[in-house]
């Protein structure tokens, strides 16, 4: 659920099945506006989260979705599979 003061609230969601067999909700990548930001290109390794990348990079676990944001092409946050190379942007 998108809370009402969120900046996602009029975003689509879909929902994804993952390997696990449950399913969860995710928000859908909005319009392809242009977006200019420096980033660095970091290798996902086994144990990762984009929270605790998040933390490492900005010290705020709350601003992973700023490393989501320039990563549209991940839809499914807790299964990005080990080896993935991301886009870390940078403040």
């Amino acid at each position: 659920m998108i809370s009402a003061n969120s900046r996602h609230t009029s975003s689509a969601t879909a929902i994804v099945t993952g390997s696990d067999g449950k399913s969860r909700n995710v928000i859908l990548p909005g319009s392809s506006g242009v977006l200019s930001v420096t980033v660095r290109i970091y290798t996902w390794a086994e144990g990762d989260r984009a929270d605790l990348l998040a933390y490492r990079n900005y010290g705020d676990a709350s601003q992973w979705w700023r490393i989501a944001d320039v990563n549209p092409q991940i839809m499914d946050w807790t299964e990005v599979p080990t080896g993935t190379r991301i886009r870390i942007p940078s403040v």
